[in-house]
């Protein structure tokens, strides 16, 4: 008698967490599909906006391109550029093995 008791109370016990896995199993199952659903309509709202600025920058590729070919030397001195000398110009400039590295050391030598 005292057997069956205790299995009805482990029976009971079971029971109770079976239907709190399956209620969380639920909750968790339906949390993750809104999750799946949201991230799968940003995305489609993110691929329109990317289209549609791909758009836009071909738009003004082209535009780019229109202006460019408008460009001479009367209009550019016009817009306010000025002629490259060779004092004005720029030049890039290489590192090599003889340049001092940079350094908070002072009276630093090699």
């Amino acid at each position: 008698m005292q057997q069956m008791m205790l299995y009805k109370l482990y029976v009971a016990r079971t029971a109770a967490a079976f239907a709190a896995v399956l209620a969380i199993s639920v909750f968790l199952y339906g949390t993750f599909l809104l999750m799946a659903v949201q991230h799968t309509a940003v995305r489609t709202d993110a691929e329109q906006r990317i289209g549609a600025i791909t758009s836009h920058l071909g738009y003004l590729e082209l535009q780019y391109l229109a202006e460019t070919k408008q460009m001479t030397s009367d209009r550019a001195l016009a817009l306010g550029f000025t002629v490259n000398t060779p004092e004005s110009s720029v030049s890039t400039v290489f590192a090599d093995a003889d340049t001092h590295p940079l350094s908070f050391l002072s009276g630093y030598s090699r």
